[in-house]
C-alpha cells in the first residue's frame, strides 16, 4: 500500500512556550527554500500520498506558507494546519480556502489555564481567530489535548466551544517522548473521561481507536500496531526523513531532491520498515500522529473503530455546513 500521510514540519520556530512541548527551545536548523519542499510535494503524489499536514512549530512563522498550501492544493492533497493563532488574524486571508482541516490549538476554556500553559497570552486571539475563520466560511475546529491536569474539566471545553459556534477534537495526550526525560502514557481516567464527555455533548468528537489504544497499553513491540515507515512520511524542516518518525526519530536522511527514490529503494528505508513498531522506543507508544495513520492500515477492531470514527465526523462537519449555509 501507498503510504497515506506525510507529517511535513515547515519549522521548529514557535512563538510559544507550552509547558508540555519542548520544540520551542530546540536550536532550530535551516529551513528547506519553496522550490525543495515544491520538489518534495511532488514526489509525494507520486508515492500515493494524499493528505499533507504541515506542522511544526508554528506553520504561521514561515513567510511563504500560502504559497507552499498553494503548491499542495494544486496537487490535489487534502492538507491540514494546527496553529497557535497568534499570527492567525493577520494572516487568515492568505490561506483562506486551501486549508481543509484548520485546527486552533486550545489548553483551556478561560484565559488563566490556557495562556499559563501556553506560555503567552493569547486566549483572547484564539476567540478572535474562531470569530474571523467563521467569518471567511472556514470550518475551524478547537484542537484540545486533554491531559492529567485537565480531563476533569471537558464539560468547560464543551461549554466554550458552544458558546463560540465551534466543534472540538480531544487529544488524549500522548506518551512522553525522549526529549522529557520521562515515558507516561494517558491513564484509563483520561481515556474514560474523554468518552464519558463526548456521549454528554455532542460538540466533542474523539477517536474511538486512538482510545482502544490507550485501554490496551499502547502499541505492543511484540504484536506492533504501528505502521509509522509505510503510513507516512515525516520530513524535517531541514529536508530530511525522519525515521522512523518524529517523536521517535533514530535517524535522518538527508533527502537531496530523491524522496521518491530513497523512500521506494533506500535499504536504510527499508531497515525501518521490518522493525516499524518493534523498536524499544516503540513499547507503551501512544503517538496519535503516526498510530491514527497506521489504524488505516490492516483490519482488525483498530481499523474499524477508526472507520466509525472518520465516519461520525464527516456527519458532523456536513451538519455544520448545512446550519451555515
Amino acid at each position: 500500500m501507498a503510504p497515506l500521510v506525510a507529517n511535513y514540519y515547515l519549522t521548529y520556530r514557535c512563538n510559544a512556550r507550552c509547558h508540555f512541548c519542548n520544540i520551542w527551545a530546540l536550536e532550530p536548523p535551516k529551513e528547506a527554500d519553496f522550490a525543495t519542499i515544491q520538489k518534495n510535494l511532488h514526489d509525494l503524489k507520486r508515492l500515493g500520498v494524499k493528505y499533507v499536514d504541515f506542522t511544526g512549530g508554528e506553520p504561521l512563522l514561515r513567510a511563504d506558507v500560502a504559497e507552499i498550501y498553494g503548491e499542495a492544493k494544486r496537487l490535489g492533497f487534502t492538507t491540514s494546519m494546527t496553529t497557535n493563532t497568534i499570527l492567525y488574524p493577520k494572516r487568515a486571508r492568505e490561506i483562506q480556502g486551501i486549508v481543509d482541516f484548520l485546527n486552533f490549538s486550545l489548553d483551556g476554556a478561560d484565559a488563566d489555564t490556557h495562556d499559563h500553559s501556553r506560555g503567552v497570552k493569547i486566549f483572547d486571539t484564539l476567540v478572535e481567530s474562531v470569530e474571523i475563520a467563521l467569518s471567511l466560511g472556514e470550518y475551524p475546529v478547537l484542537n484540545h489535548t486533554v491531559t492529567a491536569q485537565n480531563y476533569d474539566r471537558l464539560e468547560e471545553i464543551a461549554d466554550l466551544a458552544k458558546k463560540l459556534g465551534v466543534r472540538v477534537w480531544l487529544n488524549p495526550a500522548f506518551t512522553a517522548y525522549d526529549h522529557y526525560n520521562s515515558k507516561k502514557n494517558p491513564t484509563g481516567a483520561i481515556a474514560q473521561a474523554i468518552e464519558s464527555a463526548a456521549k454528554k455533548f455532542n460538540n466533542l468528537g474523539y477517536n474511538k481507536a486512538a482510545i482502544a489504544l490507550i485501554e490496551a497499553g499502547g502499541n505492543d513491540t511484540k504484536n506492533p500496531r504501528c505502521k509509522a515507515v509505510d503510513a507516512v512520511i515525516a520530513i524535517s524542516p531541514d529536508d530530511k526523513l525522519l525515521l522512523p518518525c518524529y517523536h521517535f526519530a533514530q535517524e535522518g536522511v538527508a533527502i537531496d531532491g530523491n524522496l521518491y527514490e530513497l523512500y521506494r529503494e533506500s535499504e536504510k528505508v527499508e531497515e525501518y520498515r521490518q522493525s516499524q513498531g518493534k523498536l524499544s522506543v516503540c513499547e507503551g507508544c501512544t503517538v496519535w500522529c503516526y498510530l491514527i495513520p497506521s489504524f488505516f492500515m490492516g483490519i482488525d477492531k483498530y481499523w474499524w473503530l477508526n472507520q466509525i470514527t472518520y465516519a461520525g465526523e464527516f456527519l458532523a462537519r456536513k451538519r455544520f455546513l448545512l446550519q451555515r449555509a
